[in-house]
């Protein structure tokens, strides 16, 4: 273990301490009381906020944990602990995004009736994708091994996919009408409705790109692998193998040398991160590369779209809205 997980997790156990006192003497967190439910969800990313909303409609209660901090660098804390506590579901991704903090603050609830769902872990192996970081992008890298990022045997953004998310949208249905046989018919109700909605995305999409003959471009880090299947684009590489990593100079001068031989144009950067970046040091290098944003919906970017404590999404077309806009970016600017 690393010195700062060590220092999170001593942090943690202390918190718990305290935390457990103050359980005791309330029966319902603050963060619960005016949500709804039950069923009372949990969920890791804003993405699966919409997906649960979309299928609970008014019956579900929703806390999102990664709202202004992604889930690659989330600090969990006590009070995470003590939702789960009081919730019935807990949805997470899995295949390592966000484990390492969904899965103590889920032990440390010490709930035997949550139901903790990774959904990225369930879903059929012929919709995953194989992660290529340790053997692909950036092999010849030294990188900072201070960076607690394990890349897993397949990406874990899954979220991205329009297959992928309406596979998930189905398993949160059948979650929600576990928990909550009451409102079945509701769930399956709302569920059509919302895969219709993503179904109508996806075409969308394929109507903006189909003119587009360049396809290529590269990635500010390893997110967009299940986007760029769902549309037809193609990532020749990505700039930062570990989110939050500056490139090495070396990383650089290979990404230079695949624009020039794969005429890539396109560099997709992330609206969460700033913009003096690996990104800027390669347009200086490769000065007719275009700088688009696409964001891979780890956090919430305006925090307008928060609810004032920052624990819920308000609009549940976000998700659609956000891929709409990063589809329309990049029809601007491919060729």
């Amino acid at each position: 273990m690393t010195r700062p997980r060590r220092v999170q997790a001593l942090g943690f156990a202390a918190a718990m301490v305290l935390a457990a006192g103050l359980a005791g003497c309330t029966r319902s967190t603050p963060l619960w009381s005016k949500r709804g439910g039950p069923p009372r969800v949990v969920v890791t990313i804003p993405a699966l906020d919409n997906f649960v909303r979309n299928v609970g409609g008014k019956h579900v209660g929703i806390v999102c944990l990664c709202t202004t901090q992604g889930p690659h660098h989330y600090q969990f804390n006590a009070q995470d602990a003590i939702l789960l506590r009081e919730a019935d579901v807990f949805f997470a991704i899995g295949l390592t995004l966000d484990n390492k903090f969904a899965d103590p603050i889920q032990v440390q609830s010490h709930n035997p009736r949550l139901q903790y769902v990774k959904l990225g872990e369930r879903l059929p192996k012929h919709l995953l994708q194989h992660n290529e970081s340790d053997h692909e992008h950036g092999k010849e890298e030294d990188h900072d091994h201070d960076h607690d990022h394990d890349h897993g045997e397949y990406d874990p953004h899954v979220w991205l996919g329009i297959p992928q998310a309406i596979q998930m949208v189905e398993i949160i249905r059948d979650e929600l009408k576990a928990v909550d046989a009451g409102h079945a018919a509701e769930y399956d109700a709302n569920a059509t409705a919302y895969i219709e909605k993503l179904k109508k995305l996806h075409a969308y999409g394929k109507e903006k790109l189909k003119d587009k003959q360049n396809r290529n471009a590269i990635a500010f880090h390893e997110s967009l692998g299940y986007f760029a299947k769902s549309f037809d684009l193609n990532i020749v590489d990505v700039i930062e193998t570990i989110p939050g990593a500056e490139a090495a100079p070396s990383h650089l001068v290979k990404l230079v040398k695949e624009c020039q031989e794969k005429n890539v144009r396109v560099v997709a950067v992330e609206p969460q991160y700033p913009k003096e970046t690996s990104a800027e040091q390669l347009k200086r290098q490769k000065k007719d590369i275009q700088m688009v944003v696409v964001d891979p919906l780890e956090t919430v970017e305006d925090k307008k779209d928060l609810t004032e404590d920052e624990k819920e999404l308000k609009n549940p077309d976000w998700y659609e809205t956000k891929l709409r806009i990063n589809l329309n970016n990049l029809a601007e600017s491919l060729r």
